[in-house]
């Protein structure tokens, strides 16, 4: 835009120029009446309150002669250079017209001060004032005026004649000289003093010299009638415009003077003015200047006319200045017109967070916004479509800086504009003015619609960017008119964002850059400040915050003589925005956009201004901001280098996870280091087993099955499982752990101090940590805490403190890629009771005492059969009371071995509830070396000396002094026990004779012979306190060692000499490697040497037959079952048990003083066996010659000697035997195992040896008669026997019988032989 030409046709320096230029002016300030407002004396506390209430004062509607409403505004401005009053005549909206003042004083000589101030004020600007206000504040309520003349003016007679024929219909009219400044009007309340106020009166009197319209007022009055008077000085100045109008239009243009500009009086010295082109030139800058007035007036299309008018004739004369400001005129004015809404100055709105006179009392950039981040502007389709607005700016003007200028809006949204298609489309909006309410009669004049405007001069939107381009390069021709450019560029880009065109905005924007100007320091920062606003408001946020760091160094650079680092600081960090940075770190991570290089840079400089301006508790936030938003983009000696600077800072000012609220209420969130250190796992630890809460009552499982993917009747299936939330369980007042990973990724060590977990819900304790890391080494980091409360925790991160700075790492701003859940939520239930568990045991021979905690291993050595004590002790150690206890084993075994192993009485525990804290239960726990001492065969191998019988199942020889006639039933295979046939399972004692059973097997499998490892849990559930459905497991390891004692390997029944005993004869193996002293009777005893067998006899009772097994158990029955007969079954288990419960075998071993006992539970027995064993059902009486033969008693007779034999039986059964047969048989027992039964040449019998009885009631008795004679002499036996041919096996009757319960015998009739034993024994002699 600039020309060559600029050089030349400027002045040379040194003239007057413009040297103070208003970035804040807008294009309707063209048509403003500039007014001053100033305060002077002492200070007024309420200085700005009144300032602003006198800024709303910016429109009043005055009816002029013709009786037209015309809109008059005002401008006020709080400092106005007298170097720019004289710029009045080149743009008379640069003439300071109106002087308010306000004043306090408190005694008269303040008072004369301040007539004195305000009359020099009067003076200075004495070339354009045309009126003035002043408000004076004294002390107290009570004030009085003192008598003056009111200040007059040298008016013309026609502008005097003119305003007594002009009605005023709001009553705001020139003050006439009789006008009482104090006196109070219709339209608005005036102060008055209080007649019953105690205070004296005080009388001031002002110096003669101050003619000037006062209104006094004490401190506190409300001044109710400012406005009043306020619209009263800016009537009286539209008239005096209007009269000056009028004049000007009344001047004959061939008589005008020669209008200039400050800079242009020697330009024309020695000039012929009645030149053709100079009478020209002043002709066209009379009308340009009279268009001025006309548009101050109010009369903004007739403007038109003559701006047009004024551009024609300069244009022809080459008067590129004047011309520049005509056609700027004359865009002014149809800008005024086109878009309304620029005068309608929004109301200012007090921030009452603020002080009075705090300097940041503004508006400032606003800051980053994470909804819309980047960009709050957008350029419409069209760029030259326009819209209806609201007003860029107001017409005022707080400071002479633009960065404390209010920012306004002057853009509605793009829906209010998006069907907009031309300039004149803005027309077609009806447009009422606000309504002032200084003219509450009056209505508002609305807008005509532009069709409606007949003024061919009315320009359109591209007209108005073009002619101020136009407008723009004359300028530039001119060096001493360089502040009049850039106020025009100003005013330009202000019209093009009123029309949404973003990019000739920006270039006017960049034709300001390069305007050469020499400015002041404070001037060039105003002009920065003023780019970046209206760069911000076209959505060039880059360009504006490049402006607003410029203006930032400018505050602090060498040639500033008062650097200020806190304009500066807030400057910097307002330009966030354009450099795509947000305050809040988190922000910046997850999207990662801007320039990094530029973005450092620029954090690092506002660190500096922090630091300068002695804010270090912000210097040390934009440092962590810096290394936590950008680390992943500096190298690592710079990571290093600013770790070390941060260092340096926090140990000024220690950084902590709060906002910190500026004195401009800005706020900056809180910069946690998440980076230093990196966390790369986080995990929440269930508690440990001893202290897991389980479930007392554990739910029933869903459907038959252990595992199964359906969930019967529920929902789970379409429910989204919380990632984290946690399965387990946490316990109030219990210690809890969070396991962490971190690795340090700097090169020195790193120090983290109170490292302590963050959690919400519930109250949480968290137990403070203190770790140091090694660099670029990870190292796991266990964070603990307790629960005070129940419910639902969440724990959402961890907090450091490390470099100085206090963070509060959360989960959901964890750095990727290690991505955790926003939250790990746990459920925690009350307090549960905690133990110690300390175990004794006793072993016979030796003592081992062990004080071991929960979760520990008890060893303990026992022979098969030995018992001891194990004394528990649980000690409650915390201060909850258990009142729930419950023992259980798990171990290897079978369920009924176990509970013969490990033996306590669960009423002994209970009584001992409940455990108060710090009490010890004691539970006495049996320990007991359960073991099958029955082994067929299974030490065959080990010990080939043993005593081994002739027959597979029974021993070799009969019990001593046992007859040698004896029949033995071991010849007969089918009822003999052969331990290499038996096949025993797993529902008994015994074990299989196979080599290769492993160690692991059941224990029920095990033989005794080789030792065997018990491996059992103790698991003790407690609880207690509130938690009622919960309760804790503590483990109790119990390594139970088996050694092998004894063995019986073989056994067999013979009958004893009375018919009511018999003898179990066993082989007892010692398989230990001590001497043993066995015990068979109470009063017999053997000493067997290790690993050694000796054959013991024990006698016992035989069974009697109305004897009942103690439990009838199916599957035992079949199990241990060798006949394929039910009843067989029930004898052999009730012949067992008769053994097994009158066999004690008891043990002890010299040496070591260990004792034991040993059992043949679970031996088996065939059926000769089951016949000894078993007491007959019949009552058997024998007698020869009527004299009765007692057991074992020898009868002895001589040969052929006549005797009577008498065999009687009685029926001992509840019920009927039927088809017996009763029969006697004599035969010779030679001793060597043969019977001879083939005498007929021995004996003669006289009558039936064999009887039949057909029926045999119970109770009843049979009696059976013979006579017999022996022949030879010789040794002889008498076989009694009593058998039944009835096939009882097949009676269904039977069974039954067997199985009822009210029958005695279980069935062992069932096609018997009862024999009487022993046989009868008749010696024969000569």
């Amino acid at each position: 835009m600039r020309s060559s030409v600029s050089y030349i046709l400027s002045h040379a320096p040194g003239e007057s120029v413009m040297s103070h230029p208003d970035y804040s002016q807008q294009t309707q300030h063209h048509a403003c009446l500039l007014v001053l407002v100033k305060g002077i004396g002492g200070v007024l506390k309420n200085f700005n309150k009144l300032w602003e209430r006198i800024q709303k004062v910016h429109n009043i509607k005055v009816t002029d002669s013709n009786g037209q409403v015309r809109d008059i505004w005002v401008r006020y401005v709080r400092d106005y250079p007298v170097e720019n009053n004289d710029w009045g005549d080149f743009q008379t909206h640069r003439r300071l017209l109106g002087l308010i003042t306000l004043s306090k004083f408190t005694n008269q000589i303040e008072l004369n001060e301040v007539c004195r101030v305000h009359e020099s004020l009067k003076v200075k600007y004495s070339n354009t004032l045309y009126d003035s206000r002043a408000f004076m504040f004294g002390p107290g309520n009570n004030l009085k005026k003192p008598e003056q003349e009111p200040e007059t003016y040298s008016a013309t007679e026609d502008d005097k004649s003119l305003k007594e024929k002009c009605s005023i219909s709001d009553k705001s009219s020139i003050p006439g000289e009789q006008a009482d400044s104090l006196s109070s009007t219709d339209s608005f309340p005036r102060s008055s003093s209080s007649a019953s106020c105690s205070v004296p009166e005080e009388h001031f009197t002002t110096p003669s010299n101050f003619k000037t319209h006062a209104m006094f007022y004490g401190e506190n009055d409300p001044v109710l009638d400012l406005e009043q008077h306020v619209a009263d000085l800016i009537n009286s100045l539209f008239w005096v415009v209007e009269s000056k109008r009028l004049e000007r239009s009344k001047e004959k243009l061939e008589k005008v003077s020669l209008l200039l500009a400050p800079f242009e009086k020697r330009d024309f010295v020695g000039l012929d003015m009645e030149s053709r082109n100079n009478k020209k030139r002043c002709m066209g800058r009379v009308t340009k200047n009279l268009a001025d007035l006309t548009l101050q007036a109010g009369l903004v299309a007739e403007s038109l006319t003559l701006y047009h008018s004024a551009a024609e004739i300069l244009k022809s004369v080459n008067d590129w200045l004047w011309l520049a400001a005509a056609k700027e005129g004359h865009c002014a004015a149809s800008a005024i017109l086109i878009y309304p809404n620029l005068r309608n100055s929004a109301p200012l709105q007090r921030n009452a967070s603020l002080q009075e006179n705090s300097p940041y009392k503004i508006k400032p950039l606003s800051l980053y916004q994470t909804n819309d981040p980047f960009r709050k502007f957008k350029v419409s389709s069209s760029p030259l479509k326009s819209k209806v607005s609201s007003p860029v700016n107001p017409p005022s003007e707080l400071t002479p800086s633009s960065s404390e200028s209010i920012e306004t809006s002057s853009r509605q949204s793009e829906s209010e504009n998006a069907d907009t298609e031309s300039l004149a489309s803005t027309s077609d909006i009806e447009y009422q003015s606000q309504r002032s309410y200084l003219t509450p009669d009056l209505p508002s004049i609305p807008r005509q619609p532009q069709s409606q405007i007949h003024n061919q001069y009315l320009l359109g939107g591209e007209d108005i960017a073009e002619k101020y381009r136009i407008a723009i390069i004359h300028y530039s021709k001119y060096q001493n008119a360089g502040i009049i450019e850039t106020e025009a560029c100003f005013k330009a880009a202000r019209i093009a964002v009123e029309q949404n065109n973003s990019l000739i905005a920006s270039g006017f924007l960049q034709n300001v850059m390069f305007i050469n100007l020499t400015l002041s320091e404070q001037e060039k920062i105003q002009r920065f400040d003023t780019l970046a606003e209206l760069y911000k408001e076209i959505g060039f946020l880059r360009k504006a915050a490049f402006c607003q760091r410029l203006a930032a160094t400018r505050h602090v650079c060498a040639n500033n003589p008062n650097p200020d680092w806190q304009r500066c600081y807030f400057l910097m960090l307002h330009s966030f925005p354009g450099h795509k940075l947000s305050l809040d770190p988190n922000y910046v991570i997850q999207h990662q956009v801007g320039w990094p290089v530029l973005q450092i840079q620029l954090l690092q400089e506002v660190v500096v201004a922090a630091r300068r301006m002695g804010h270090p508790a912000l210097a040390t936030r934009h440092m962590t901001f810096l290394l936590q938003a950008m680390w992943p983009h500096l190298r690592a000696h710079e990571q290093r280098e600013l770790a070390i600077q941060l260092q340096a800072l926090s140990a000024q000012c220690e950084g902590g996870p709060v906002p910190l609220v500026l004195e401009t209420g800005e706020v900056i969130p809180p910069a946690n280091l998440t980076h230093v250190p990196h966390c790369s796992h986080f995990a929440p630890r269930a508690l440990p087993p001893a202290r897991t809460p389980h479930l007392i009552k554990s739910k029933p499982q869903q459907g038959p099955f252990i595992f199964t993917p359906i969930h019967f009747g529920s929902l789970d299936r379409k429910a989204k499982k919380d990632e984290g939330k946690m399965e387990y369980l946490w316990v109030e007042d219990d210690i809890c752990e969070v396991q962490l990973k971190l690795t340090n990724p700097l090169p020195f060590e790193l120090k983290v101090s109170n490292m302590r977990l963050l959690t919400s819900g519930i109250v949480f304790e968290s137990i403070p940590e203190t770790i140091i890391l090694p660099p670029d080494s990870p190292t796991t980091v266990n964070l603990h805490g307790t629960p005070k409360e129940i419910g639902e925790l969440q724990i959402l991160g961890y907090s450091t403190h490390t470099l100085g700075v206090k963070s509060n790492c959360r989960l959901k701003s964890m750095p990727m890629p290690n991505k955790f859940p926003a939250s790990f939520t746990i459920d925690v239930i009350p307090s549960l009771p905690t133990i110690t568990i300390e175990t004794v045991v006793a072993l016979s021979g030796n003592i081992l005492s062990n004080m071991e905690t929960s979760g520990s291993v008890t060893n303990v050595s026992l022979y098969n059969g030995e018992s001891t004590e194990c004394a528990i002790k649980i000690t409650n150690t915390s201060n909850v009371p258990i009142e729930y206890l419950d023992l259980s084993i798990q171990s290897n075994m079978d369920s009924q071995l176990q509970s013969k192993v490990f033996q306590w009485s669960n009423d002994d525990v209970q009584s001992q509830l409940p455990i108060q804290p710090n009490d010890v239960a004691t539970i006495a726990m049996k320990l007991y070396g359960e073991a099958d001492f029955l082994d067929l065969g299974g030490c065959d191998n080990l010990f080939p000396n043993s005593l081994t019988s002739n027959y597979p199942s029974r021993v070799g020889s009969p019990v001593p002094n046992a007859h040698a006639s004896l029949p033995t039933q071991s010849s007969n295979p089918q009822n003999s026990l052969s331990s290499g046939l038996i096949n025993r399972t797993s529902g008994s004692f015994r074990s299989t004779n196979s080599q290769t059973t492993s160690w692991s097997a059941p224990l029920s499998v095990m033989p005794p012979s080789r030792g065997r490892q018990v491996e059992a849990q103790m698991l003790i559930r407690y609880a207690g306190g509130a938690g009622t459905e919960h309760c804790r497991q503590s483990t109790l390891q119990l390594n139970l060692e088996l050694l092998p004692s004894v063995s019986i390997t073989h056994w067999d029944v013979l009958p004893a000499e009375i018919p009511s005993q018999l003898y179990l004869v066993l082989d007892i193996t010692n398989l230990t490697t001590e001497e043993m002293d066995l015990h068979y009777t109470d009063n017999k005893h053997i000493l067997i040497e290790s690993k050694e067998s000796c054959r013991v006899p024990v006698p016992l009772d035989r069974c009697p037959f109305n004897s009942t097994p103690k439990s009838v158990n199916e599957d035992t029955v079949e199990s241990k079952s060798i006949s394929t007969g039910a009843s067989s079954n029930c004898l052999e288990l009730m012949c067992s048990e008769h053994i097994t419960n009158n066999v004690e075998l008891r043990w002890n071993m010299l040496q070591s003083n260990i004792s034991g006992r040993a059992s043949v539970k679970g031996i088996t027995l065939s059926q000769a066996m089951i016949d000894i064993v078993r007491m007959s059902p019949l009552n058997w009486e024998v007698s020869i010659n009527k004299q009765y033969i007692k057991p074992q008693e020898e009868y002895s007779c001589n040969a052929g000697e006549c005797l009577s034999l008498g065999v009687a039986i009685w029926n001992h059964l509840t019920r009927p035997l039927h088809k017996l047969c009763l029969s006697v048989q004599f035969y010779q027992d030679y001793n060597n195992g043969v019977l001879n039964y083939k005498l007929d040449n021995s004996v003669a019998t006289a009558g039936n040896n064999k009887v039949i009885l057909t029926t045999l009631e119970e109770t009843a008795k049979a009696y059976h008669e013979c006579t017999v004679v022996f022949l030879t002499p010789g040794e002889f036996k008498i076989d009694i026997q009593c058998s039944t041919t009835e096939p009882l096996a097949d009676d269904p009757s039977g069974i039954r019988e067997i199985e009822h319960p009210s029958i005695t015998p279980p069935g062992g009739e069932i096609s018997h032989v009862w024999r009487f034993i022993p046989p009868v024994a008749i010696s024969v002699t000569d």
